[in-house]
Parts: structure tokens; C-alpha cells; sequence
């Protein structure tokens, strides 16, 4: 599989990065002193920091909280400090709060993989758990087509939230909600839409898919996901339709937690799926794809 990482020239391998390049996607030792202060002078009850690196180098900071409390709030708080908003962005997950470079996160993920397969992000169903404003998934569920199976910005009436409507959480509401879509199930048979959700066939309305990991297409407190969810990604990548999965985990993470996994169902990395790490700092794919060129263009550092 191919390692590269983003720039405003696209994702590139580690040896066609200049400095001005790594500058924008990594943390130094001022950054993290900097980052630190800000987290600090809001709250002291914080735990230990732990660094999210790929090839030894620091793209993010993760400070651990309680888990399952919603500690948007705090992100937001960190989002008004303007001397914080013009350099850096905070998201919450169900653990803790992740810090990166500002154009670090899911969204600028999302327009790369849109770039890529040559679709509309309106024509890819987009999932996530931490959808809230403050939230991990935030800027990937911003979009028409997205679905949240847990927490949700209640201004977005972009993002249907499956947790809310039905009580439909984490993997099984992301399951549940595939189903009701009227693609496949996880045997590969066709599924007769549900008359409780207003939704037309999967392949008339979309033509790719992006998903986060925990808490999407993993339950809290499992190391892999369900086979029932690795049958469905796989019926999905059969049936010609693109897969992104947006991640703030890191390589070794995301080989431990989902390739290695997925090696029972396929017999290689198909060269429609991609994996973006470190919320979008990296993508890891298949070097079988013709398509998808280390050159392709998308201006990602735009501002917000």
C-alpha cells in the first residue's frame, strides 16, 4: 500500500515533502507548549497527553477525559481563543480532545476523497458518531447525505441521527441505517426499503461512502468491527461503490484495528477503499488504483 501525506499539492509521499510542507501538518515543541497553555488555562482536570504520530512525527495531541461525556463544549471554548482558531483545531471524540493544524480534520479528508473518485460530496453518504459542533465528526456530517449514529449538531438538518430517531447507536445503527438504504445486507441480498425512512436505493443516490471508525464502524470497547459490518464494507466495495474511512487513529492502529480483520474477507486491499489517518494529515491506499494519481490537485488550505 502507498503512505502519503497532505499538502496543498495533494497527498504526497514522505520524500517529495518540503519543510513548509511538514510545518503545516505537524507539531513542534513550540506548538505543543502552546497547545498545552491553552487546554490548561481552561481547565486543569485534564489527563495525561498522548501524541498521534506517523513516521515518528507528531501530527497530533490527544488529551484523555471521562469517556462518554460530551466535552465539545471544551473544543468550542478553545475554537473562540483567537490566538488558538488561527493556528489550530480542536474536535472532542468519546475519549478525549484531539488538537491538530487547523486544516487538519475530517473535512478536508472528505474534499480529498470527493476529488479523488470524481464525486460529488453530495453523492457520498457520509457517517459518523461525534457529529456534534465541537465534535470529531463535525465537519463530515456538514454536508447533505450525512448520518449520525450517535451525537449530532442540531442546527444541521443535513444529518439524520439514527440514535435520536430510533435508538439506533454506534455499529448497529450504522449497519441498520446501510440496510434501510436499500443497498445490501451483510449476505449480499437485496433489501426492501423500510416505509419509516424516506430513502430511495442506495446506488440512485450515492456513489461513494465515507465512514469514521470508533463508534461508527466499531462499538465502544471493541478492538475490530462485527463481521457482519467487515460483510457489508466488502459487499459495498464488490458492488463498485468507493470507500473512505476518515480516522483520527494512526497506521499502526488502523492496520491492528481494521485491515488485519478485514484480510478474511478479501483477498487484497481493494483499490476502491481508502484510508485517511490522523483525521486526513495521511492516506494510506492500494497502489493498483489508476485513478487515483499522487498529483491529484484540491486546494485545502483555504480559509474557514
Amino acid at each position: 500500500m502507498n503512505f502519503s501525506f497532505l499538502t496543498e499539492r495533494g497527498y504526497l509521499p514522505p520524500d517529495q515533502l518540503n519543510n513548509q510542507d511538514w510545518s503545516d501538518i505537524t507539531l513542534s515543541r513550540e506548538d505543543v507548549r502552546a497547545i498545552t497553555s491553552h487546554i490548561f488555562s481552561i481547565s486543569e482536570d485534564i489527563n495525561p497527553i498522548q501524541f498521534l504520530s506517523l513516521e515518528d512525527r507528531r501530527i497530533m495531541l490527544y488529551f484523555y477525559c471521562d469517556q462518554d461525556i460530551d466535552y465539545s463544549w471544551f473544543s468550542r471554548r478553545l475554537e473562540e481563543r483567537e490566538e488558538f482558531a488561527g493556528r489550530y483545531r480542536a474536535n472532542c471524540t468519546n475519549y478525549g480532545i484531539l488538537v491538530a493544524k487547523r486544516n487538519v480534520h475530517k473535512g478536508t479528508a472528505l474534499k480529498q476523497f470527493a476529488s479523488m473518485v470524481e464525486v460529488p460530496i453530495s453523492r457520498i453518504a457520509k457517517f459518523g458518531d461525534q457529529g456534534q459542533k465541537g465534535g470529531n465528526d463535525h465537519e463530515l456530517l456538514a454536508y447533505p447525505g450525512s448520518f449520525s449514529v450517535y451525537r449530532a449538531d442540531e442546527a444541521n438538518s443535513n444529518t439524520f441521527n439514527s440514535h435520536e430517531s430510533f435508538n439506533m447507536s454506534n455499529a448497529a445503527g450504522t449497519l441498520w441505517i446501510l440496510e434501510r438504504l436499500n443497498f445490501v445486507s451483510p449476505d449480499n441480498s437485496r433489501i426492501k426499503a423500510s416505509m419509516d425512512m424516506p430513502f430511495i436505493q442506495f446506488k440512485a443516490t450515492y456513489q461513494a461512502a465515507a465512514f469514521d471508525m470508533d463508534g461508527t464502524l466499531l462499538s465502544a470497547g471493541k478492538s475490530q468491527p462485527s463481521d457482519d459490518m467487515y460483510r457489508m464494507l466488502a459487499a459495498l466495495l464488490e458492488n463498485g461503490i468507493p470507500i473512505a474511512i476518515i480516522t483520527a487513529r494512526n497506521r499502526e492502529a488502523i492496520d491492528r484495528m481494521f485491515l488485519r480483520g478485514f484480510s478474511r474477507y478479501i483477498d487484497e486491499i481493494p483499490k476502491n477503499l481508502l484510508l485517511f489517518l490522523c483525521n486526513g494529515a495521511a492516506l494510506l491506499k492500494s497502489s493498483q488504483s489508476p485513478k487515483l494519481q499522487k498529483n491529484t490537485l484540491l486546494t485545502v488550505f483555504s480559509s474557514d
